[in-house]
């Protein structure tokens, strides 16, 4: 049984700074939002990035690269921007240079997750379920030469929806899929048997996997029937949240995904409502603690949130076509 408390003293009140709405009819929305320092940076359903000024929100440059839909971008060492698409191209754009990619990796699948390993020197995109071979596939390329490094064919049987290199250890990451695994790798050598650490098996389709913890030592996964569980490194459950839509003390719809805040130590659940309305949960094992809820700004369903906890700011995007900036008080 999950204990349901209200404590709004665990977070300074966030308030909504500005927002600025792409101007679109319906079946247009926002896919991904994220941030560096310079630029709020926003993918949408035109397979378009924008970057704006992330002071202001002014529309700084646009990127047009990608031809299918947008799975992920990912702000990398503040430097450097990378998108992945379902054209099978991953992109890396140095965003002190303009809206031009300075890197691009090709895969001859539709790419639906990816990241960048802690020092730059590998990067893991996975893809979805190809029909003719039966199976998904994860990829490895060498990042300093552009090259394909090795495949894995046998982990995942349906689409992977996310990859989350470790933050520390190079040749650690976890992936996740709809066909209810969530895997975790050593790909020191690139064995695909051997690499495989240990796996959750969530038991229906995962939608959001990663790290947390002071030392990365802990996994939790998020399923598609909206189902939160913490997990070990080696597999082991820790606890189990159930349907995050029956939490009660507040309006809750679906789990939009996990954020880790290094320096406090705490770890954070946000969800969302279809009205537009964001709740963010303080994760304690067997307890919920709802902290503050984000209203007034979104009125749809939200399907991205970034969130730096260091200058403690928000950015949501959601499929009204609005991007929304949010600061902590003082």
């Amino acid at each position: 049984m999950v204990d349901i408390q209200v404590d709004r003293s665990l977070l300074r009140p966030f308030q909504l700074v500005r927002s600025i709405d792409f101007g679109w009819q319906d079946e247009h929305y926002v896919f991904d939002v994220t941030a560096n320092s310079q630029y709020a940076i926003a993918s949408a359903s035109d397979n378009l990035i924008r970057f704006y000024d992330v002071a202001t929100l002014q529309l700084a440059m646009t990127g047009a690269l990608h031809t299918k839909r947008i799975s992920k971008i990912k702000v990398y060492n503040d430097q450097y921007l990378f998108s992945a698409s379902e054209d099978g191209r991953l992109a890396r754009w140095d965003l002190r240079v303009g809206a031009q990619p300075v890197q691009t990796f090709a895969y001859n699948a539709p790419l639906t997750a990816f990241d960048i390993n802690c020092n730059d020197t590998m990067a893991v995109v996975g893809t979805e379920l190809l029909t003719e071979r039966h199976q998904a596939e994860i990829a490895f390329f060498d990042t300093r030469q552009s090259s394909l490094l090795h495949t894995f064919v046998d982990s995942h049987s349906d689409d992977v929806t996310e990859i989350q290199c470790h933050p520390t250890i190079p040749s650690q990451f976890v992936s996740c899929s709809t066909d209810g695994l969530v895997n975790n790798y050593d790909v020191t050598d690139f064995d695909e048997e051997e690499a495989l650490i240990s796996v959750v098996n969530s038991g229906s389709s995962v939608n959001k996997a990663g790290y947390f913890g002071p030392n990365a030592e802990y996994l939790y996964c998020l399923t598609h029937i909206e189902t939160f569980s913490l997990h070990t490194l080696e597999g082991d459950l820790i606890c189990d949240y159930g349907d995050v839509r029956e939490i009660g003390v507040t309006n809750v719809n679906y789990a939009i995904d996990c954020s880790y805040d290094a320096d406090a130590q705490r770890f954070y659940l946000m969800t969302g409502s279809l009205t537009g309305q964001v709740q963010l949960f303080h994760v304690n094992i067997g307890q919920l603690q709802l902290c503050q809820t984000l209203e007034g700004a979104h009125s749809d369903i939200v399907r991205s949130l970034y969130w730096n906890q260091r200058t403690q700011s928000i950015l949501s995007g959601g499929e009204d076509g609005r991007m929304c900036a949010w600061q902590a008080a003082l």
